[in-house]
């Protein structure tokens, strides 16, 4: 088995647990319980907090934050001065053979799948989840509480707010933004994030309104600004955005 090298710098919990084969940058700091698969690269100055667990053959870039503490443990801490009070989530999952590129932040209680790519500095905040074969734009938010499928493509600067659901083969296009507040916090709603079915495309800045359903297959033009739902496998322009036309058979994806 090939032996770990960990670099002099590092601090390591000793309840951190790695397979075989694992490399640790300098001034990574690894907290808590962590288990790291065979073949896991930590580059430097990343901050690890358990729990954590990281699938074999992933690489986790430079300046990277997984686990991150939510508002109550980070309350509690400033206290009590006590590290371990920001070590009391159920933790965080990474798949095998996934990419977390340099700035990323991923906030604790969250579930990512297999051979999920993420560009630079991008925001996963609390109890989302990712499917397997997913990409994630650099500078992409996922604010929380969010279901994010397999197979889908997160272009640059997507936003995607609390109480979202993306379904799998999506296209989300460049700075593309899902909203959740019908009133813009001048009167108190229940937020309710989008719901983008399976095969769907959103073209870039466009703007999707809160609690909207777009449809299986449907497609959303560039800069588009969609207030109704809009029905399976038709195509929508404009703003607000309405029915161009029905997707050509041939655009349809498999």
């Amino acid at each position: 088995m090939k032996e770990n090298v960990i670099d002099d710098s590092a601090r390591i919990d000793d309840r951190v647990i790695l397979a075989s084969g694992c490399l640790i940058g300098a001034h990574s700091i690894l907290m808590g319980k962590i288990e790291l698969g065979s073949k896991v690269c930590i580059a430097n100055n990343s901050v690890l907090y358990g729990p954590l667990k990281i699938g074999d053959s992933t690489y986790i870039g430079d300046n990277v934050i997984i686990g991150h503490p939510t508002r109550d443990p980070l309350k509690k801490f400033m206290e009590t001065q006590d590290r371990e009070d920001l070590l009391v989530s159920d933790g965080c999952v990474i798949g095998k053979e996934s990419v977390v590129r340099s700035g990323c932040v991923i906030y604790t209680d969250t579930k990512i799948g297999t051979q999920v790519k993420f560009g630079h500095n991008c925001l996963i905040r609390e109890f989302t989840e990712i499917g397997d074969l997913t990409n994630v734009g650099t500078n992409t938010v996922i604010e929380g509480q969010s279901k994010i499928g397999s197979h889908i493509s997160i272009q640059s600067s997507v936003f995607i707010p609390l109480y979202s659901t993306v379904e799998d083969q999506v296209f989300l296009g460049p700075n593309c933004k899902l909203t959740n507040d019908k009133y813009v916090d001048r009167k108190p709603c229940q937020l309710k994030g989008p719901i983008i079915k399976k095969k769907a495309s959103i073209g870039a800045n466009a703007v999707i309104m809160p609690g909207i359903t777009v449809g299986e297959g449907a497609i959303i033009g560039a800069s588009a600004v969609v207030t109704k739902n809009v029905p399976p496998y038709t195509i929508w322009m404009g703003i607000p955005a309405k029915l161009y036309k029905k997707v050509p058979s041939d655009w349809n994806k498999k």
